[in-house]
């Protein structure tokens, strides 16, 4: 019998039943792969239309925009942008906004650092049914406590006065402050605490060196939500500050719109304004907001 030809070059299985199982894995794999970022790219796209429309109108007069919603303008109109800041002068709303937002936030990051350090370190009667009372607040909306803190900040003489503001956007966002610091500071080990205990670490050092540093993910995650939350508040501000001088910008959008006529590119133009400062902190502090999250909420 004739001897059978040796390529060195050709590869041993190439066309057998294996390689032929092998490529229809991988092209299986292949198509899984492409449907999992068409429905990603299809869900990106629905997400990021809005913002685009927002744009899209804040760049329009009042007839192009009502001529095409979608299409792009054809002379922007920058000039939208300084008849809200300057013209209109609401950078008074924005600073309101600020003083507001920032306000919240502090106050409702002290006081949470200083409640999860308790109930994630201490041990007291009634610590688990006082952390479940904390996060029945977490259920709690603007809505069904609208009426009772309107009526308390009316007999307190809080109406229309910056303290008014601030007090019910901290309590109202507080039992999530809470449940995401003591969440995390569980996580930190025991064995840690301890030592810092035995090396003479009171309280306030304690939580200053070792909590606060450890629980920084968390902190940051917290401070973009708190803060977020106070710059896009509606109902308290409209309902509590009644003065022009005290309202956020999140309220001030309601003078574009009235009865009969409603100024579109204006809201928009309000909106993107209001839409800088929360990509900006994002932008800034992204990462320590997932790990924040996902590993002391969801852990």
């Amino acid at each position: 019998m004739p001897a059978r030809s040796h390529d060195p070059h050709r590869r041993p299985g190439r066309n057998g039943p294996l390689a032929a199982l092998r490529r229809r894995v991988l092209s299986g794999a292949a198509v899984q792969s492409l449907a999992a970022h068409a429905v990603l790219l299809f869900f990106v796209v629905l997400s990021l239309f809005p913002i685009y429309l927002m744009l899209n109108a804040s760049l329009k007069s009042h007839g192009e925009l009502y001529r095409s919603t979608i299409a792009l303008p054809s002379d922007p109109k920058w000039g939208n942008f300084y008849l809200i800041f300057w013209e209109r002068e609401y950078y008074r709303a924005f600073i309101n906004s600020i003083i507001f937002a920032v306000s919240t936030t502090t106050l409702a990051l002290i006081l949470s650092i200083l409640a999860g350090y308790a109930f994630a370190v201490y041990r007291f009667l009634g610590k688990e049914l006082l952390f479940v009372l904390v996060l029945i607040g977490i259920m709690s909306s603007e809505i069904s406590v609208l009426i009772p803190i309107y009526n308390l900040l009316q007999d307190m003489g809080l109406l229309n006065t910056h303290v008014g503001l601030i007090l019910p956007q901290t309590a109202l966002g507080l039992s999530f402050g809470i449940f995401l610091i003591t969440t995390f500071f569980k996580d930190i080990p025991r064995e840690l605490i301890d030592a810092a205990v035995c090396d003479g670490c009171k309280d306030l050092q304690l939580l200053r060196h070792v909590m606060i540093p450890l629980g920084m993910p968390a902190i940051k995650a917290l401070a973009l939500i708190e803060f977020l939350w106070a710059w896009n508040s509606f109902f308290f501000p409209l309902v509590i500050a009644t003065q022009q001088d005290l309202m956020p910008l999140s309220v001030s959008i309601i003078d574009f719109m009235g009865r009969f006529t409603f100024n579109y590119e204006l809201v928009a133009t309000t909106c993107v304004i209001m839409l800088v400062p929360i990509v900006v902190l994002y932008l800034f502090t992204q990462a320590s907001f997932r790990r924040g999250i996902t590993f002391g909420a969801l852990k």
